[in-house]
């Protein structure tokens, strides 16, 4: 059985610039390679707070659906997790708390 890689889907899937309600936007270019290459190896959970109806519709409209295993609102135990907003954690807390003070996600700047 392939591994588990779970991405975010605002700002990794979708063009995102901050909370718009039920507008999800449109796949960033090169979304749908990504998830085809993803799928090779991996099954692909995509990780939301949003209703996983509202993204499952989305991916089906933009031809995604069929390289996703799965919607989720819960963390899944994953290999990886790919997110806009992710810090590692590489057991400094007061690293962290250094990349905290000045962190933006991609999209924001």
């Amino acid at each position: 059985m392939k591994p588990v890689i779970c991405l975010d889907f605002d700002g990794v899937l979708n063009n995102y610039k901050g909370y718009d309600g039920d507008n999800l936007g449109k796949p960033k270019p090169g979304a749908k390679e990504f998830l085809q290459e993803l799928n090779k190896d991996y099954r692909i959970t995509i990780l939301s707070a949003r209703r996983y109806t509202q993204i499952i519709r989305w991916l089906n409209e933009h031809g995604l659906w069929e390289y996703v295993s799965n919607v989720t609102s819960f963390k899944p135990p994953a290999l990886a997790y790919i997110d806009d907003r992710g810090i590692q954690f590489n057991g400094d807390y007061n690293e962290i708390l250094e990349q905290l003070k000045d962190f933006k996600p991609y999209w924001s700047e």
